[in-house]
């Protein structure tokens, strides 16, 4: 596998258009096209980060934390964000960031905590994109069906909910007569021929959808293709930062604390709020959050998770009548990587990429 590989299944995860415009994502350091055998997972990108991933061999480490925020200006020992891009170069160790734009991603670190604190029916706290569905309809010979399913797969079509790869085929026959300048990868010149082919469904957020025509156009074998593509009236995917939703069961803050902590073991933990308060939808926002405290307030929230908070911005979420549990940055984002570093050992399962997360 070459990282390019791996930066498309990256970025399938965490779509680079999800990030904040002044985020500084993707291929930090590193060559595309070099051979991946072993992948380092971390939230920062600390010299002890990066000493541990040329340690173990690592052919990239993927964080979340950027190393580089703004243009270097020259790249020598004097700089301490430059030494540690000089390591990585001088030992081979690519780098690849997935920041915002893995927070505001399905399954991302704020679906994760919100996975682990039990919330259900939640949608983004504070919400920056609506993608629309449709659906490709394709036309494929039998045994080139799972080949072109595969390809729109890997290019994003195919996703509903945690799955990919979601399809649906039904046989038919297909039928054409070639005319004379045409190439048919099946049949002859003037003649009629019927071919044993399937209907191949897909569905497709909407932003995917050119690049997901591509790959299929690509893994198709006829010389010309015939799909057709619908608009869905589902609900469009609504992408942004933060989560809210409800607990099963109402609690009380303390016990909703204690909850917390149980999920995600913080090193420190502040609880500000009225602890006789009932607490039955909850807001979180990884990291450093504390700026969204008033879309938990619109957004009908008890209680409010997140890290970094600030002073005032406490004393204003508790007069308005929200709780507020400071669970700590760090705490509250390596869920996400840790859950990250498993779902690529799953996707890379059997192709000889060892993967671990480090902290």
């Amino acid at each position: 596998m070459l990282i390019s590989d791996l930066i498309t299944i990256l970025e399938n995860i965490a779509p680079p258009d999800l990030a904040n415009d002044k985020d500084s994502i993707g291929l930090q350091v590193g060559d595309r096209g070099h051979e991946v055998r072993r992948v380092c997972v971390s939230l920062d990108t600390t010299r002890e980060i990066i000493d541990q991933a040329i340690s173990l061999r690592a052919d990239i480490l993927v964080s979340h934390h950027p190393l580089i925020r703004d243009p270097l200006a020259f790249v020598s020992g004097d700089d301490p964000v430059a030494r540690r891009v000089i390591s990585l170069v001088v030992s081979d160790t690519a780098l690849y960031v997935m920041h915002t734009n893995f927070d505001a991603a399905p399954g991302g670190t704020n679906d994760v905590i919100a996975d682990l604190l039990g919330l259900v029916d939640r949608s983004p706290l504070e919400a920056n994109r609506r993608d629309p569905f449709c659906k490709i309809a394709v036309f494929v010979p039998e045994d080139h069906v799972e080949g072109v399913r595969n390809a729109m797969a890997e290019a994003g079509a195919g996703r509903i909910g945690m799955y990919t790869h979601c399809s649906f085929r039904t046989p038919g026959v297909g039928t054409f007569v070639p005319l004379p300048l045409a190439r048919p990868f099946i049949g002859s010149v003037g003649k009629l021929e019927e071919v044993e082919e399937y209907r191949l469904e897909m569905i497709c957020a909407g932003s995917w959808l050119e690049e997901v025509l591509a790959a299929m156009l690509e893994a198709h074998p006829y010389e010309e293709v015939t799909y057709d593509v619908y608009e869905l009236a589902n609900e469009p995917i609504t992408y942004g930062y933060g989560r809210v939703g409800n607990l099963k069961s109402e609690t009380t803050l303390p016990e909703f604390a204690e909850i917390v902590r149980s999920a995600l073991a913080p090193k420190y933990m502040k609880v500000e709020g009225d602890s006789s308060k009932p607490i039955r939808r909850v807001a979180l926002c990884t990291g450093s959050g504390s700026g969204l405290w008033a879309d938990a307030v619109k957004a009908g929230a008890d209680v409010y998770v997140t890290g970094d908070t600030k002073h005032h911005d406490i004393l204003d979420a508790n007069a308005a009548g929200l709780a507020i549990i400071d669970a700590g940055h760090f705490d509250t984002e390596a869920p996400g990587m840790r859950s990250l570093a498993e779902r690529l050992r799953l996707s890379l399962g059997g192709s000889g990429v060892e993967v671990t997360y480090i902290q």
